[in-house]
C-alpha cells in the first residue's frame, strides 16, 4: 500500500473536521451548550477526545463556527434564489423547497441550534451580536424579494420584513411539527406561500 499524500491527508482531515461539525450540531441541539461535553459530541462522531483539539481550541469555539456555518448556508441559499431569473413568487418556491430539503431530523437539529443562540446566555456579546446580524441578513435577503413580488403584483402588502417573519415561522413551524408526529405534513409549497400571494381582491389565497 502506498504512502498517503499530503492531499490525502488533508482530506482525511476536513472529513473529521466535518464529522466532528455534524455530531455538535446535534449534541448541542439535544442537549444545549452547557449540558453537551465534548466527549459527547466525539464519542458520537466516533472519533478520539484528542483529536478534538487537532480543530479546535474550545467547545466554545466549535459552537460558534457550527453556528456560523448554518446561518451562512442559509444566506447562501437566500442570495441564490435572489440571482434566479424568475418571478419572485418563483424564487421563494424554490427557496422553501430548498430549505425543507435533506433530512427532517437534521433540519430540526439546526433550526433548534440557531434558536438557541439568538437567545443564549453562554455566547459573549461580540459573538451574539454577529450571529443575530446574519440571521437579520437572511431575514432581509428573504425580505427583499418579497418587495420585488409585491413590485410585480404577486405578493400582498406589507412590511417586508415582517412578512419575511411570518413566512420562516409558518416554516419552521412545519419542521417541528414534522420532528414531533410519526405523520409528518407533506411540504405544500404552495400552502407555505398562500399568506404572501395576492388575489385578485388585494387579499391571501
Amino acid at each position: 500500500m502506498s504512502p498517503r499524500n499530503k492531499e490525502q491527508f488533508k482530506e482525511i482531515r476536513d472529513q473529521r473536521q466535518q464529522e466532528l461539525r455534524r455530531s455538535a450540531i446535534q449534541m448541542f441541539s439535544q442537549k444545549g451548550f452547557a449540558s453537551a461535553k465534548i466527549s459527547d459530541i466525539t464519542s458520537n462522531a466516533q472519533l478520539s477526545h484528542g483529536l478534538f483539539y487537532h480543530y479546535f481550541a474550545s467547545k466554545e469555539e466549535l459552537y460558534i463556527e457550527v453556528i456560523r456555518d448554518i446561518l451562512y448556508d442559509f444566506i447562501d441559499l437566500v442570495e441564490q434564489a435572489a440571482e434566479f431569473e424568475m418571478t419572485a413568487l418563483g424564487k421563494m418556491e424554490w427557496l422553501t423547497e430548498a430549505t425543507h430539503s435533506g433530512s427532517i431530523k437534521e433540519g430540526v437539529y439546526r433550526h433548534i441550534l440557531v434558536l438557541q443562540a439568538l437567545y443564549s446566555d453562554h455566547l459573549n456579546e461580540l459573538a451574539k451580536r454577529e450571529i443575530v446580524a446574519l440571521y437579520k441578513e437572511a431575514v432581509d435577503g428573504i425580505g427583499s424579494i418579497i418587495k420585488t413580488g409585491q413590485q410585480e403584483g404577486l405578493f400582498v402588502e406589507g412590511d417586508p420584513e415582517e412578512l419575511a417573519t411570518y413566512h420562516l415561522s409558518l416554516a419552521h413551524g412545519l419542521l417541528l411539527w414534522n420532528a414531533r408526529t410519526e405523520k409528518p405534513v407533506q411540504l405544500s409549497t404552495d400552502k407555505v406561500l398562500r399568506q404572501l400571494k395576492k388575489t385578485e381582491n388585494g387579499g391571501t389565497c
